[in-house]
């Protein structure tokens, strides 16, 4: 059986899903989900104001395919963030005028499973 939180499918699926939630302005969903430790440095309006700004540079999905799943072990806060197993999964999209954006989520391993911990988009890889 695979060590919990080793399958990059399991995190490819989790992304889709909260780029489905990103798309349909269900960032409250989001929050909902995020980890705790994001809870508390923001507050759901900051949150929520900050995903809606990063996905307004995206517009008009065509196509959406994942490019990278990086794993990351924090051993200590010294980058500002708890100890513990991260991951960021990067997507190559394809947005309506033919154009390719980048958007990267990201997550934290806790007990329940990964927990949303951003989202950026951005025009330049």
């Amino acid at each position: 059986m695979a060590q919990e939180g080793s399958s990059a499918d399991e995190l490819i699926r989790t992304s889709l899903e909260g780029l489905r939630q990103i798309d349909e302005d269900r960032t409250g969903e989001l929050w909902n989900a995020a980890s705790a430790f994001v809870k508390n440095k923001f507050s759901e309006a900051e949150f929520v104001d900050s995903v809606r700004r990063s996905r307004q540079i995206v517009g008009a999905v065509v196509q959406r395919n994942w490019a990278s799943v990086t794993r990351i072990r924090y051993l200590d806060d010294s980058a500002g963030i708890p100890p513990g197993l991260y991951a960021n999964v990067d997507f190559a999209t394809r947005v309506s005028n033919d154009k390719t954006v980048f958007e990267k989520v990201s997550f934290r391993l806790e007990p329940s499973g990964w927990r949303l911990t951003g989202y950026v988009s951005r025009e330049t890889q």
